[in-house]
């Protein structure tokens, strides 16, 4: 994987720039919205690898936006944060295709080891990127 990038939409300005600031440090490609549309156009740019998302974005359920997510990038790995604790929002999320459900207030040493787990989760998914890119078939020039 060339470098890796998380985009951060998230409604609250104050978490926003704290999470931002915590993955720069960590040596991610950060990039942070509170606009639906300008997360969609960057998912869709195929560049984003992680999303941490708000519970609800525009007033936007994160249950109800991760399916078209999921639709345009399969391979983004989606970790919501979430305020609420309901049964019925948790298998929402699942069914929708989150990769985590990380809980309000933010815990970053849970964050940071969900994101790192979701990275493993690409690499592995996606060998060519990774190490063992030498098993991977390719046309050979004639």
């Amino acid at each position: 994987m060339k470098s890796k990038m998380i985009l951060i939409a998230y409604q609250d300005d104050l978490g926003t720039k704290s999470l931002s600031t915590f993955f720069h440090g960590l040596g991610y490609r950060v990039e942070a919205t509170r606009l639906m549309s300008e997360m969609i156009r960057k998912i869709r740019k195929g560049n984003t690898h992680v999303l941490l998302i708000d519970d609800e974005i525009e007033g936007v359920k994160a249950c109800d936006v991760v399916p078209l997510l999921k639709n345009i990038n399969p391979k983004i790995q989606v970790i919501v944060i979430s305020s609420e604790e309901s049964l019925g929002l948790v298998k929402r999320l699942r069914g929708a295709g989150i990769f985590y459900q990380a809980m309000k207030p933010v815990d970053l040493g849970e964050i940071k080891s969900a994101v790192e787990c979701a990275f493993g989760k690409i690499e592995r998914e996606n060998p060519k990127e990774g190490f063992f890119s030498f098993l991977s078939p390719e046309l050979v020039p004639a």
